[in-house]
């Protein structure tokens, strides 16, 4: 008897304690998904928006107490511009999730031509596919991307271009000029890859500036930060004058990443 007594208490507590679980549940439910996004462009606005009603409806009336930021993370891949920079529960039933517009930086022109060019954020992220290269957070349209010419790849929003053997240490190269003048665009205009032979050591990037001094490194495969930073250590102690016009090479010598400049632009004597 005393037995059957303390089953009916169990029983009756395990109910009771069904029922609490089950209404504070019921309270605590996401009713609102507050998106505040850092954007830089007209269009992210659009894309924020449309992000914001994907959130509500995966998260809407879920239980605050099982709503997880992964899920959040998968949806905002399908929209390549933003990343998560916060995300935040807030009881009893609201959802704040903070994102950030990437900024476009680099363009590379796709294998079709009619296609255009693949956009690239900073990190080498395939923002988008565009036929002009225009960076979309200059209303003026005049603003363009870097536009980095000589590579055969393939590519898909939110994914990472392939192919071309130079493309990981030629966009290695560019990142770390992007990081050496806090924003490559204020510049550089163009970065060619010319490629003299079959072998890595043939391999020339062509930097071009926007007074016009170019900038030229042998090999970029080898010493590749290296010698990026020497190349905007030269480039920076150059005059006004003499920024607009020749030369400035980094290469190696006996192994050493080394740095010169000249006046006259000799690109056939570097290549060759």
């Amino acid at each position: 008897m005393a037995k059957k007594k303390i089953i009916v208490i169990l029983l009756t507590a395990l109910v009771f304690l069904s029922v609490a679980v089950l209404g504070v549940s019921a309270v605590y439910r996401v009713d609102e998904v507050t998106v505040v996004a850092t954007t830089l462009s007209n269009e992210a606005k659009t894309e924020a928006e449309q992000l914001q009603k994907r959130l509500e409806e995966v998260y809407g009336r879920k239980s605050m107490f099982f709503v997880e930021r992964d899920l959040a993370e998968e949806i905002v891949e399908q929209f390549p511009y933003f990343r998560i920079t916060d995300f935040e529960k807030s009881y009893p039933n609201r959802l704040i999730v903070d994102i950030r517009e990437d900024e476009e930086t680099y363009a590379v022109p796709c294998l079709n031509a009619e296609e255009g060019y693949y956009i690239l954020g900073a990190d080498g992220t395939v923002l988008g596919v565009r036929t002009d290269y225009s960076n979309r957070s200059d209303v003026t349209g005049k603003r363009k991307n870097v536009l980095i010419t000589g590579l055969s790849v393939v590519g898909e929003k939110g994914g990472t271009l392939s192919g071309d053997t130079s493309l990981a240490y030629t966009l290695a190269f560019c990142q770390k000029v992007n990081e050496l003048l806090d924003g490559i665009q204020s510049n550089i205009l163009q970065v060619d890859v010319v490629k003299g032979g079959s072998l890595e050591d043939t391999v020339v990037l062509k930097l071009t500036t926007f007074e016009g001094v170019k900038i030229y490194v042998r090999n970029p495969s080898l010493h590749t930060e290296e010698k990026a930073r020497l190349a905007i250590e030269k480039y920076f102690a150059l005059s006004d004058s003499e920024r607009t016009t020749g030369m400035i090479v980094a290469l190696d010598k006996n192994g050493t990443p080394s740095i010169a400049y000249s006046q006259e632009d000799e690109f056939e004597g570097i290549i060759n």
